[in-house]
């Protein structure tokens, strides 16, 4: 299976200590979707390959989700199969 890279717009929250938390993610359309919860933040690769960003296990409606961070290019993603 191949899979592609969808560019999304997020809110995050950062505090004093450096860290960052995503909380909203935000669709090309303006489409708005709440993080329920962050349950893990780690260095994980991603299937549709490239550099190894920081992934971001989340919650969205109850549904786990992997939000992703690109450091070199300050810019979150989520992957879609491509069919």
């Amino acid at each position: 299976m191949d899979y592609e890279k969808i560019y999304v717009d997020v809110t995050a929250e950062f505090s004093r200590k450096g860290g960052m938390r995503p909380k909203i993610i935000v669709w090309g359309d303006g489409q708005k979707f709440e993080i329920d919860n962050v349950k893990e933040i780690c260095r994980a690769p991603c299937k549709s390959g490239g550099v190894l960003p920081k992934r971001y296990t989340v919650t969205v409606w109850g549904k786990q989700k992997y939000l992703y961070f690109e450091r070199e290019k300050e810019r979150w993603f989520v992957e879609r199969e491509i069919k």
